[in-house]
């Protein structure tokens, strides 16, 4: 028996019935006036992330920032905050730290933070509430620390609790999440850690990241961060008994997915602790102006 033939002219008029029915575009063919390949992004203000991101971090997508503690996730976050007119901050963790992301480059009426998004519920209806706003960035600080409002319920402190249920909130409530920030052009960066997998085998990957498989699928583009070495200069301060005093670190950033770019690309940058993201030469030139300004500064002393 032979194929049937493709009836163009019936089903070009079943595409303009959709569009008709769901908004001009929901159909269209490639290189179209209504054609979504061309995705609007904005920079990360670091060149060389820009680079192996193949242009920046798209709008209306989720992005996933991982690794282990104390390697920049929340300083990246921070950064990537003071790049836009405003940005959206939850700090479910608790550990905002105002300074240092005033240091990132963020002002008063630039940076909101919302302290009242306890759990993981709040979290993800803030972000429906402020997402018609087109507010740019909105960043949650972090998966791990997220817990649902059950697990937060008084009569439930000496009951045993269930596993996954981040997992399944994502599940259940993430994807009107994600049509939200399509429609509005809102980028969600989740900032997550790393976990031991739990019966890994010898060969393959040994670690995993909290949250489910839901947060995996839902995202765009996911970075992994990880410290290579920190960047030191002589310890002059007589307070401080360290020979060394470490004043930031060489970062490696890793795009471990991506389905708006190819992924596997990564670049190495430097982070100092005082001044934010710069190539490894301007971090370098700035650590010999502080060793300068810290001769000086503790001469006499």
């Amino acid at each position: 028996m032979s194929a049937p033939k493709f009836d163009r002219e019936k089903f070009v008029l079943a595409c303009k019935d959709i569009n008709k029915k769901s908004g001009q575009g929901s159909v269209f063919t490639l290189d179209s006036k209504c054609s979504a390949l061309n995705i609007p992004r904005w920079s990360t203000g670091i060149e060389q992330l820009d680079d192996i991101l193949e242009g920046g971090i798209p709008y209306g997508r989720t992005i996933e920032i991982f690794g282990a503690e104390s390697h920049g996730k929340t300083s990246l976050a921070y950064w990537l905050c003071a790049q836009h007119e405003a940005a959206y901050f939850i700090p479910i963790e608790g550990t905002l730290d105002a300074q240092r992301a005033k240091l990132f480059g963020n002002k008063k009426g630039q940076l909101f933070v919302n302290r009242a998004a306890n759990t993981g519920e709040k979290c993800l209806e803030a972000i429906l509430k402020v997402a018609p706003s087109h507010i740019p960035c909105i960043v949650i600080d972090s998966v791990p620390c997220m817990v649902t409002e059950e697990q937060l319920d008084p009569k439930n402190i000496t009951k045993e609790g269930r596993r996954g249920t981040i997992a399944s909130l994502f599940s259940l409530r993430y994807p009107a999440v994600r049509l939200a920030i399509e429609e509005n052009g809102n980028t969600v960066i989740l900032i997550n850690q790393i976990r031991d997998k739990m019966n890994a085998m010898p060969f393959g990957e040994q670690t995993t990241t909290p949250g489910g498989h839901a947060i995996k699928h839902f995202n765009s583009i996911q970075l992994k961060v990880s410290r290579v070495k920190w960047i030191e200069v002589p310890n002059k301060d007589p307070r401080n008994d360290a020979t060394n005093e470490k004043i930031g670190m060489v970062m490696n950033i890793k795009v471990t997915k991506s389905k708006v770019s190819v992924p596997l690309k990564e670049c190495k940058v430097a982070m100092l602790f005082h001044y934010g993201f710069m190539t490894i030469e301007q971090a370098l030139e700035k650590r010999k102006e502080i060793m300068a300004e810290n001769n000086q500064k503790y001469r006499n002393k």
